[in-house]
């Protein structure tokens, strides 16, 4: 059997921007297709090699079967038409939805309601709640944009831009506790809004020690989705069938 003829056209497809599940879904079809050709053809008691080759003519040339695809731009993929949008945007709009998520489920606490001073166990918890915010997720998110923009054979700039943008938020913050009191300061912020005062100090050397976490935060992603590729945790190749 052809293998490289479907793995060909996978590439060729994904490459194109046609979305991971309409391209496993086609190939899936096409294989079905192909060995039905291709018992057909050894009913016939012709060579294996010949029957091959039969059937795959029944299906096709490899032009024809990818612009019955090609020509159908919804089955494109959001990420290949806004690659801007879904990598760039989307994981730094991800990552910030999480605080306001903790900000209102802050606000809905008893303690909020009867402005009593908080425990001091709610006060560690919301620490590590935190600290664990600016590091963790935001590599995982890194790592999971340029692992989705590999298995859609895209270029990896938006989802460098993007994790690059979430590595440089999240690094250049500090998680900070006192008594009673549990906040996040920002050493980029007073340099983007610099008419507030509240987000963290305007310090050449904070910002420089949060630019130094950001890039291990985003060489972390790089690594961590690298790791991913060789165990094999992320798409494998599409099984072909045997003779």
């Amino acid at each position: 059997m052809p293998l490289h003829r479907f793995e060909s056209l996978r590439e060729r497809l994904l490459r194109a921007g046609v979305a991971p599940r309409h391209v496993r879904r086609y190939l899936s079809e096409l294989r079905d297709h192909y060995d039905d050709a291709l018992q057909a053809e050894l009913a016939k008691s012709v060579d294996p090699d010949a029957a091959e080759e039969a059937a795959w003519a029944r299906l096709g040339t490899e032009e024809s079967l990818a612009e019955s695809v090609l020509a159908r731009p919804e089955l494109r993929s959001a990420a290949a038409r806004f690659p801007a949008l879904v990598f760039g945007v989307g994981p730094v709009l991800a990552w910030l939805a999480v605080p306001i998520a903790i900000a209102t489920v802050l606000g809905l606490l008893p303690e909020a309601d009867r402005h009593a001073e908080p425990r001091a166990g709610l006060i560690g918890a919301v620490y590590v709640l935190w600290l664990v915010y600016v590091r963790l997720p935001p590599v995982l998110l890194g790592a999971m944009a340029l692992e989705a923009a590999a298995r859609h054979r895209l270029q990896a700039r938006w989802p460098l831009v993007g994790a690059a943008a979430i590595a440089v938020l999240a690094g250049s913050c500090t998680v900070y506790s006192f008594p009673g009191q549990v906040g996040v300061s920002s050493s980029l912020l007073p340099w983007l809004v610099p008419f507030s005062s509240d987000v963290g100090p305007k310090s050449l050397m904070a910002l420089g020690e949060g630019l130094l976490r950001a890039a291990c935060m985003l060489a972390l992603s790089l690594i961590f989705q690298r790791l991913a590729r060789r165990l094999g945790i992320s798409e494998r190749p599409t099984a072909s069938p045997g003779r």
